[in-house]
Parts: structure tokens; C-alpha cells; sequence
């Protein structure tokens, strides 16, 4: 018998039973954790197939914060940046610049992520194309709205997310 069948076979047995649901998941979770090591993409996938059932297929804050913790980019010194450039409270507050034309469904969460991975893809190059460095960002939050937010030929509203789960493959 398959775990689902299993499952699906006794769903009125859980159902409404907090105690049985909660021990239904310690086991998947204990299961899962040992699997994360000898596994880790298996892991992953799983983790990001479970976050769309809950989510859809947006960033929420934890899993946006871990994706913008993986990105790094080095200079023209050679030295590495790593991690968020502009936290959620700046990106919430540049998002309310261009809410109107965002598509509804994109959250916080992805603008943080999208900003943040434009950011180390092109400051380097923004230096050199900019007199300041406020100029430079300036065309990165508007290269990261257009490019992640209003590409004509994306079908859909979720390719911040998208990218990054091929990415994380």
C-alpha cells in the first residue's frame, strides 16, 4: 500500500482529530528531516512542491529570506557580496511606488526577492553605466520591476518564483 492510499483510506479518521493529524505530521516530519541529509534535493523539491499547495507560487517571508540569504555577487575587487542588499521594509516601501502596475498576485515577499536578486546581477555594471550610486539603483529597481513584473511575453504572474525554483533544482 502507498502512503496516499493509506491516507485517503482513512481521511474521516483524521479529520477533526487535532491529535491524530498532529502525530500523522511529527512522523512526516521526522521522516522528511532524516531524508534532508542523504537527500538533500529530494528534500527541497518536496519542500517547495508542499510551499505551492500553501502558497501558490509566491515567495512568504521565510522561504523569500532564505532565497535572498543564496545570493551573492563579487565585485570588481574580487570581494564577495552575499545576502540582501535592501531589506523588506525598503522593498515594501518601493513597492508601493509601483503597485498600479505590478499584476495583483505579486507579493511582498517576491518584490523583495526580485529586487534584491537584481541588485547583485547588475550593480557592478550600474556602476560603471551611472555617475551615483543612488542612479545606479535607481535603474536597478526599475530594470527589476519591468524584467520580473511586466515581461509581455511571461504567461503569468509568478516568474520571480519560476526562475528560482529551476534554480534551486
Amino acid at each position: 500500500m502507498r502512503y496516499w492510499e493509506l491516507i485517503k483510506g482513512n481521511i474521516d479518521k483524521i479529520k477533526g482529530d487535532d491529535a491524530k493529524m498532529n502525530k500523522i505530521l511529527e512522523l512526516t516530519d521526522e521522516l522528511l528531516e532524516e531524508m534532508s541529509h542523504p537527500h538533500p534535493e529530494r528534500y527541497w523539491q518536496f519542500m517547495r512542491d508542499t510551499h505551492e499547495v500553501f502558497y501558490g507560487k509566491h515567495f512568504d517571508r521565510e522561504y523569500a529570506k532564505w532565497q535572498v540569504e543564496q545570493m551573492y555577487h563579487k565585485d570588481k575587487d574580487g570581494r564577495t557580496h552575499r545576502g540582501e542588499h535592501w531589506n523588506r521594509e525598503q522593498t515594501n516601501a518601493v513597492m508601493t511606488n509601483y503597485k498600479s502596475t505590478l499584476p495583483s498576485e505579486v507579493t511582498p515577499c517576491d518584490f523583495y526577492v526580485a529586487l534584491n536578486a537584481q541588485w547583485h546581477d547588475y550593480i557592478c555594471w550600474m556602476r560603471e553605466l551611472f555617475a551615483t550610486e543612488q542612479e545606479a539603483e535607481d535603474a536597478i529597481i526599475k530594470s527589476a520591476v519591468k524584467f520580473w513584473f511586466q515581461d509581455e511575453d511571461w504567461d503569468g504572474n509568478d516568474k520571480v518564483w519560476a526562475y528560482f525554483r529551476m534554480k534551486n533544482k
